[in-house]
């Protein structure tokens, strides 16, 4: 975006600096939650995108991750052997795997959901109702970046 239809540059640094400083603070690595498996980045993507879209296949959580296949069958390998991800064969299907989130990612999820939620409540109650308002633009935004992303 330039000119005066949109923020200018200088805007949108700040606003990847908050949300990055944000980022930060939600960090996953607290010692709050040291009994959550402890995964990559890599490894998170893939969770992430296994338990948004559950019987996802390795290729479709790739693409959605922005991940090269190998790199997501890696990831895949690790959180299996951490009790976080069991593969199904496809229906029809003898060669395809999709895969599935376990009882025991479900549980990691909801705590680091907890923990999410507990770090952000100590924000002011107005403050967060702004950000709620911005929660669609904000998703459209990361959706947009990663298209891009994926485009390239």
């Amino acid at each position: 975006m330039s000119g005066s239809s949109g923020p200018d540059h200088a805007r949108l640094a700040a606003l990847a600096d908050v949300i990055h400083d944000l980022a930060h603070q939600l960090d996953i690595r607290n010692p709050q939650l040291r009994d959550v498996v402890p995964l990559t980045g890599t490894e998170i993507a893939v969770m992430r995108e296994i338990h948004r879209q559950p019987g996802s296949t390795p290729s479709q959580i790739a693409a959605a991750a922005g991940l090269q296949r190998s790199n997501v069958s890696t990831a895949v390998r690790i959180l299996e052997a951490g009790g976080l991800v069991v593969r199904e064969q496809a229906e029809g299907n003898a060669r395809s795997v999709r895969l599935v989130p376990t009882e025991k990612a479900a549980e990691s999820v909801g705590r680091i959901h907890d923990f999410w939620a507990a770090r952000l409540e100590v924000a002011p109650t107005e403050a967060l109702e702004i950000a709620d308002s911005a929660l669609d633009a904000l998703a459209r935004i990361a959706d947009a970046l990663g298209r891009a992303d994926r485009a390239d």
